[in-house]
C-alpha cells in the first residue's frame, strides 16, 4: 500500500512541482541512520520519502494524528507522534532511539517547525544531532529547495514551483568522539547546518528575487501588449466603422493603464498581466475574424483549451523563457492573421499556434518539453486530419514556424552597462542586488 501511494504521489509531484531528488544513494540501503532536513513546507516528509526504497520514520506533531484520514495516512508512512509542549517530548525521543536500535531510518527537522522565511531558522534543536551521537549512527543531511515557494506556512493551498530534494554525504559521529559531549553535539549541528545551507541559500536568494519582482510596480504597456491591440482596433474600425467592434481593444488598453496606475501588485496580478496579451490576441482576434471577412475559427473552445494547457509549464519558468514564449505567442497570432488573409481556413489557427508552442518548448527545453512538444504536434496533425484539412494548411504551418524563428532570432535589448563611476547597486539582503 505504501509503495503504491508513493508511486502515485511521485507522478503527481513531478507534474505539479517538477519534483526531483538527488543523492538518494547516500542513504544506506539497510541499517540505522538519522535523516535531518530543513523544514520549508507541509510537504517535506513526503518529499524526502518519495524516491527512497525504505521508509523514514518521522516525528510528527501529535495533533495531526487526530485529524480524520490524515492521521491513519501518516501512520501508514511510519510517522509517530511527539508532544511539542516544552519538556514533553521524552517519550517520542525514546521511541526514536528504539527505532534506531531496530535498524530503521528516523527523520527529524531540527527547526522544530516550518520555516518562516525559507531558510533555516537561527536556532536549531539538538534532537537529531544528539540522537545520532548517542546511538553512534550516521547523520544524513538533506536540503529541500523550492518547497517554500510551493506551500509556505501562510498559504492554505499549494502552488506550482520547482522542488528539488538533495541528500548529502553522511556525517559520522565517530569524528567527534574526542570532544566533550555537548561540544560534539554543537559541532554536529553546525556541520549539519553548513551542508544544508550550502545547497539551500541559492534557492532562497532566487525566491527572494521573485518576491521582490512580484511587489515591484507594474511596467508601462509593452510593445507586444499595446501595438497589437491598437493595430487590430485600427484595422477593425477601418473595415467596420463600428466603435462597438473596437471597444474591447480600447478596454484592454485601459486595463494595462489601470494595472500601471491603480491595481496593487502581487503574484496573481503579475501572472494575469503577463498572460493577458496572449489571451487578448486569441479571444479578440477570433471575435473579429468574421468582421474582417475571414472564416471563424473552427472548434474554438478546443483550441483555447489546448493553448491554455500549453501555458502550464511557464508557471515554473521565470525571466527570458517565459517572456519569450508570451512575445512569441503574440507574434504567432499576428502572423497567423496574415496567413488567414492569404489562405482563409478556420483550421489555420489549430496548426499555427500549437506548432509555434511546440517548437518553442523543444528549442528552449522548457519544463516538460519532452511531453509538451510531441502532444502539441500530434494535436495539430489530428485536428487537421479529423476536420478535413489539406494542403491549404501548409501556409499556416509556415506561419507558426515563422513566429518561432522571429521569437528565436529577433534581438532583444540587453540592459545598459553601468557607467564606470556609477556606484554599485544597493544590496537587498542575502547578497541580493
Amino acid at each position: 500500500m505504501r509503495k503504491a501511494i508513493l508511486t502515485l504521489l511521485e507522478a503527481l509531484f513531478r507534474v505539479l512541482f517538477e519534483y526531483d531528488c538527488l543523492g538518494e544513494e547516500k542513504v544506506p540501503a539497510d541499517g540505522p541512520a538519522v535523516v535531518a532536513s530543513n523544514h520549508p513546507s507541509y510537504l517535506d516528509p513526503v518529499l524526502l520519502s518519495l524516491q527512497l526504497r525504505r521508509p523514514i520514520h518521522f516525528m510528527a506533531w501529535d495533533a495531526l494524528f487526530r485529524v480524520p484520514l490524515l492521521g491513519p495516512l501518516i501512520r501508514l508512512f511510519g510517522a509517530f507522534p511527539v508532544d511539542v509542549r516544552p519538556g514533553q517530548g521524552r517519550a517520542a525521543y525514546a521511541e526514536a532511539k528504539a527505532l534506531i536500535h531496530a535498524g530503521e531510518l528516523v527523520g527529524l527537522f531540527p527547526e522544530g517547525k516550518r520555516s518562516r522565511a525559507g531558510w533555516m531558522e537561527p536556532a536549531l534543536r539538538e534532537g537529531a544531532a544528539r540522537l545520532a551521537w548517542e546511538t553512534d549512527v550516521p547523520l544524513i543531511p538533506a536540503t529541500i529547495t523550492g518547497a517554500f515557494r510551493a506551500w509556505p506556512y501562510f498559504s492554505v493551498l499549494p502552488r506550482p514551483a520547482r522542488i528539488l530534494v538533495r541528500y548529502h554525504d553522511p556525517i559520522h559521529p565517530s569524528r567527534y568522539r574526542a570532544m566533550p559531549e555537548e561540544e560534539a553535539i554543537t559541532a554536529l549541528l553546525a556541520e549539519l547546518r553548513r551542508r544544508v545551507d550550502q545547497a539551500l541559500l541559492p534557492g532562497v536568494k532566487a525566491d527572494l528575487r521573485v518576491n521582490v519582482l512580484y511587489q515591484m510596480s507594474a511596467p508601462w504597456p509593452r510593445w507586444y501588449e499595446s501595438f497589437p491591440a491598437l493595430g487590430l482596433a485600427l484595422l477593425v474600425f477601418w473595415k467596420t466603422r463600428s466603435f462597438t467592434a473596437v471597444a474591447p481593444a480600447y478596454a484592454y488598453i485601459g486595463y494595462l493603464l489601470a494595472d500601471l496606475l491603480f491595481i496593487p501588485q502581487r503574484r496573481v496580478v503579475k501572472w494575469a498581466r503577463n498572460a493577458s496579451s496572449v489571451f487578448f490576441c486569441m479571444l479578440y482576434g477570433a471575435h473579429v475574424l468574421p468582421l474582417l471577412g475571414r472564416p471563424p475559427v473552427a472548434a474554438r473552445g478546443a483550441l483555447f483549451a489546448v493553448m491554455v494547457g500549453s501555458f502550464f509549464p511557464y508557471f515554473y519558468e521565470l525571466g527570458r523563457r517565459r517572456d519569450g514564449f508570451i512575445r512569441g505567442m503574440v507574434l504567432a497570432c499576428l502572423v497567423e492573421l496574415g496567413a488567414l488573409y492569404l489562405v482563409p481556413t478556420g483550421l489555420g489557427p489549430h496548426v499555427a499556434l500549437p506548432v509555434f508552442a511546440a517548437a518553442y518548448a523543444w528549442e528552449r527545453r522548457t519544463v516538460f518539453w519532452r511531453y509538451v512538444a510531441p502532444l502539441l504536434v500530434v494535436y495539430a496533425v489530428a485536428v487537421a486530419r479529423m476536420l478535413g484539412g489539406g494542403m491549404e494548411l501548409v501556409p499556416h504551418l509556415v506561419a507558426g514556424l515563422l513566429a518561432w524563428m522571429l521569437a528565436r532570432f529577433a534581438p532583444t535589448r540587453a540592459p545598459a552597462a553601468p557607467e564606470k563611476n556609477e556606484p554599485p547597486p544597493s544590496v537587498l539582503g542575502l547578497d541580493l542586488r
